[in-house]
């Protein structure tokens, strides 16, 4: 028992020990070692190792650790995995609290395993690999944007364009196979989009990129999504450059990875040549007092070094890297007010099967290295970048690319994207929301200037060249040469023309994608071809398509398509009028009839008697002697027609006979000026068939339109095959009708409205009698759905 108690107290004592001891406070240590893994022989290497020894610098510089000094260890990862991970153990070695990187993202991947044992936080500048935000790499921090948001950028401007084919080239491995995918999530979610991913080799040859693009040229997209590093890009572009590649109607979009070296190529024109046109994304970093300031210590230090350039201060890399080290320095300084301690303790004892006696297994743990992340991750400022602050992800917040265009010597900003606004051509100056409001109306980007130094947009997609163009028949007409006319040039060349042509080759230019194709003629010339063996040619596999002035019918519909209706249609029948001769001397009797003129005359002097019989006792004006009583009474109803009469009327019969008088009198007169203007000013057409109908009925010769459908259309009426007259040209057309039924002509024209109104415009003597009597229109014939065409 006694045992027990005294085992207690022993535990007691060692307690209130280890809380006297932890109370104590703890003294900052006088250095802070941080590790940083680059790649020194790249170009983002070359750019970051000066700003992360200038950010050292200013951090030592400030009050911002007490009396603690910043000391970086270097380590060169040579963007291999293998060494990334001997570089990572030395490292960690020299019991560095944070390491800023690794550079790349395959590299991240293996040393972010290392770090979640050793509990040693990873800052990464530009590890983009969206896979490293998974809840396995515990200890990894980006202060960069992942691919996540990179490739939802990409995608907006795919979409802006309308481009639905793409072609995506990435490097196989785990930074280009990953974002490419988050490419593809994107665009997945924007609409149907079609993806064609071609995967380049770390280790890839000129040889073998020359066969890969030149595969790819031979395919239909002509939009090019690239997604390598820049030393691999540098090699595609210029490979594809002499392919002819970068030509008018390619369309090359880079990541941000290639888009940092491409500012400032001035020591490289090999490659700038090779890149103008390109398009790509870059992150919105807006300008600041601070990133000037920045610029102007980088020259005060480097100003006189000729392996650091320009190129090297403006890259965006390095500004990440510069913000990455004050948010891991800015950490310490919470993690130290925290209590923290720099103390590294041993690993747990492994088993040896298991690698307990490795050098990877005998690597300390940072034993309040889990504060120090929460530290890392606990905090918000600006930096060169804009401002800084993680999410629940361990990733930098934020969502603005800017879209960038390589012309000349360096990048052309022509828009700009996030989340929140799409595509614009300027950077909001304002929150996004009142922006997104205000530049609704202007979601296009500004000018771009594509591979080959054209400005219209290009279509982002070809006929394929291992495929062959399509054979779009025409016919050979004789007549109506408006609609479709083919003729041959000095060079013996075909040339096609008419409004049919001129609505197709509009309609192809509307469309998302180039169509190769040429037209060939259909028919000897001498006379219209058959417009259903014209159409027959396609079902035959001879004709891809049939351009012209082609019926939509139900019997052509049965063996192919036909597009939508670009002009509407129907039959009509044209007829010779008589004009009538209202021009001769005596017209002005036509008005009426005889009979008509005959009433008239005897209302006129029956009305003259009456009033006569019933004036001529009390009316002095109507005695006298006979002759002049009348003359007086037939003056008297005369002037009544121009109600200018002088006589007066004193009788109540008289005046009762008169008004009835007047109001016929009326009535004739407005009835015999109205015929007679009719007569005078409206030439009168006397159609002699009255339409359809009255045609079928009779037994006049009709005519139609060689090649036609309206010879079996007017057979299946039961019209006389004997009857029908085909015709040619507008010529034969004037002639058939001049001539007449009789003479051996025609009594009638039977022929679709658009081809009646063309003739009607230069003949008068003809018209169209009743009504348009079918209703149809022209479309563009192509192939029936699952038919293959070949020659």
């Amino acid at each position: 028992m006694w045992e027990i108690w005294r085992v207690l107290l022993a535990m007691q004592l060692m307690a209130v020990r280890c809380w006297f001891a932890d109370a104590q406070p703890v003294s900052p240590p006088a250095t802070i070692r941080i590790g940083a893994l680059l790649a020194y022989n790249s170009t983002i290497g070359k750019a970051v190792r000066p700003a992360l020894e200038l950010a050292v610098r200013d951090i030592n510089n400030s009050s911002l650790l007490g009396d603690s000094q910043l000391v970086l260890h270097l380590g060169n990862s040579n963007c291999s995995a293998f060494q990334g991970a001997a570089t990572a153990s030395n490292l960690l070695k020299d019991e560095v609290v944070a390491i800023l990187g690794p550079q790349t993202s395959v590299v991240s991947h293996f040393v972010s395993h290392m770090a979640t044992v050793t509990q040693v936080p990873l800052v990464s500048f530009s590890a983009t690999d969206p896979s490293l935000s998974e809840e396995q790499y515990f200890y990894f921090v980006r202060v960069t944007h992942s691919d996540d948001v990179q490739m939802q950028a990409i995608a907006g401007i795919i979409q802006h364009y309308g481009w639905r084919e793409v072609t995506a080239l990435y490097i196989d491995d785990d930074f280009g196979n990953n974002g490419i995918n988050s490419l593809l999530d994107a665009l997945q979610s924007m609409g149907p989009n079609t993806v064609r991913k071609s995967n380049l080799s770390p280790t890839i040859t000129s040889e073998e990129i020359s066969t890969l693009l030149t595969k790819l040229s031979e395919m239909e997209s002509r939009v090019f999504v690239v997604h390598v590093e820049p030393k691999l890009g540098r090699e595609l572009f210029i490979m594809a450059q002499r392919l002819q590649m970068m030509s008018q109607g390619y369309v090359w979009i880079v990541t941000e990875a290639m888009t940092s070296v491409m500012n400032d190529l001035s020591t490289d024109p090999k490659f700038s040549q090779a890149l103008q046109g390109v398009i790509g994304t870059r992150s919105h970093i807006p300008g600041s007092s601070l990133l000037q300031d920045y610029k102007d210590r980088w020259v005060e230090l480097h100003g006189n070094d000729s392996s650091v350039g320009p190129a090297q201060m403006n890259n965006v890399y390095a500004w990440y890297a510069y913000d990455a080290m004050w948010t891991v320095a800015n950490g310490i300084r919470i993690f130290l007010d925290a209590g923290g301690a720099t103390t590294f303790v041993d690993p747990p004892a492994r088993p040896s099967d298991a690698g307990g006696e490795s050098e990877l297994a005998s690597l300390k743990v940072f034993r309040d290295g889990k504060l120090l992340l929460d530290s890392i991750l606990d905090q918000q400022f600006t930096g060169l970048t804009g401002p800084v602050q993680l999410d629940e992800r361990n990733d930098l917040m934020g969502s603005s690319f800017d879209v960038v265009n390589m012309v000349g010597e360096g990048l052309r900003v022509v828009g700009y994207w996030s989340n929140a606004t799409g595509c614009l051509p300027f950077a909001p100056a304002l929150n996004t929301t009142s922006m997104l409001n205000e530049n609704s109306s202007q979601s296009q980007l500004q000018t771009v200037i594509w591979p080959g130094g054209g400005v219209d947009v290009p279509k982002g997609w070809v006929v394929p060249k291992i495929g062959r163009p399509l054979v779009i028949g025409v016919p050979n007409r004789v007549g109506y040469k408006e609609f479709v006319e083919s003729s041959v040039d000095s060079n013996n060349r075909t040339a096609f023309r008419g409004f049919c042509i001129d609505v197709f080759q509009q309609a192809l230019s509307n469309l998302p994608y180039a169509v190769s194709y040429y037209f060939t003629s259909f028919g000897d010339g001498n006379s219209t071809p058959s417009y259903d063996a014209l159409v027959d040619e396609i079902a035959e596999k001879k004709f891809d398509a049939v351009v012209g002035d082609v019926t939509i019918t139900t019997k052509r519909s049965m063996s192919v398509d036909f597009t939508q209706p670009f002009t509407t249609s129907g039959l009509v029948v044209v007829v010779p009028v008589k004009q009538s001769n209202a021009n001769y001397a005596w017209a002005f009797l036509r008005p009426f009839t005889p009979l008509m003129w005959l009433t008239t005359g005897a209302f006129f002097f029956f009305t003259g008697l009456v009033v006569w019989f019933l004036e001529h006792k009390k009316n002095r004006d109507f005695r006298g002697r006979p002759k002049k009583q009348v003359v007086t009474t037939l003056w008297f109803v005369f002037m009544t027609l121009f109600f200018s009469q002088n006589e007066r009327v004193n009788s109540t019969l008289g005046r009762a006979v008169l008004v009835i008088w007047l109001f016929v009198v009326l009535i004739i007169i407005s009835s015999y000026t109205a015929s007679l203007t009719s007569f005078l000013t409206v030439q009168q057409l006397l159609p002699t068939i009255q339409g359809i109908s009255s045609l079928v009925s009779s037994n006049v010769p009709i005519g139609y339109q060689t090649g036609s459908f309206v010879r079996d259309y007017l057979l299946q009426l039961n019209v006389a095959p004997d009857r029908l007259v085909a015709l040619n040209t507008l010529d034969e057309y004037t002639a058939a009708l001049t001539k007449g039924a009789g003479r051996g002509g025609v009594g009638a024209i039977v022929d679709e409205l658009p081809y009646v109104q063309s003739f009607l415009s230069t003949e008068c003597a003809f018209t169209i009698a009743g009504q348009e009597f079918t209703k149809s229109g022209w479309g563009f014939v192509c192939v029936p759905q699952g038919l293959t065409v070949g020659h």
